[in-house]
């Protein structure tokens, strides 16, 4: 059996991996410009399935394990609501982009939707670098004020809540 990775790296390593998937949603903007092709529609279509198979999932797993563990250690001086809000803004991003699957696969798009599409995957990556960075920040406060028996009971929620592992 192997063995059972701390909070920081179970929620690193999580990161590790949406940051590789957000850093293709610029370049699949940066390729708009260019002539639609099946390599194009392949990557766009990945990275929808990432979102909605991996990215999704895990948002909803940070919210059910470490989001209301974060508002109790920092005495409910400090609300997660924010945070809560951009699940819920990346959740409607990620709805927004996968919405133009059936138009990337056809290869034929007007110069609306490229500008429509471009403005959704800049948004979602811009959202996403912020808002991973700001969990980082928070994962630091659960590592400092938890026990060690405490932060694996959130690290084996994070592995257990995500609907695919990573």
């Amino acid at each position: 059996m192997p063995a059972m990775r701390s909070l920081p790296e179970t929620a690193h390593q999580h990161h590790e991996i949406i940051e590789t998937h957000v850093d293709r949603l610029a370049e699949l903007a940066e390729r708009l410009d260019q002539v639609p092709t099946t390599e194009f529609s392949a990557a766009f279509d990945e990275e929808c399935r990432f979102m909605t198979g991996q990215l999704l999932p895990h948002i909803e797993a940070i919210e059910a394990t470490l989001y209301g563990r974060l508002e109790e250690v920092m005495d409910k001086r400090h609300s997660m609501a924010p945070m809560r809000r951009e699940h819920e803004q990346l959740r409607s991003l990620v709805r927004s982009l996968c919405g133009y699957r059936d138009l990337v696969a056809g290869r034929a798009f007007s110069e609306g939707d490229r500008v429509g599409l471009r403005r959704v995957l800049y948004r979602l990556y811009a959202m996403l670098k912020v808002h991973l960075a700001e969990e980082e920040l928070y994962l630091r406060v659960l590592d400092q004020s938890l026990s060690a028996a405490e932060k694996e009971v959130l690290a084996q929620g994070l592995e257990h809540a995500a609907a695919e592992p990573f």
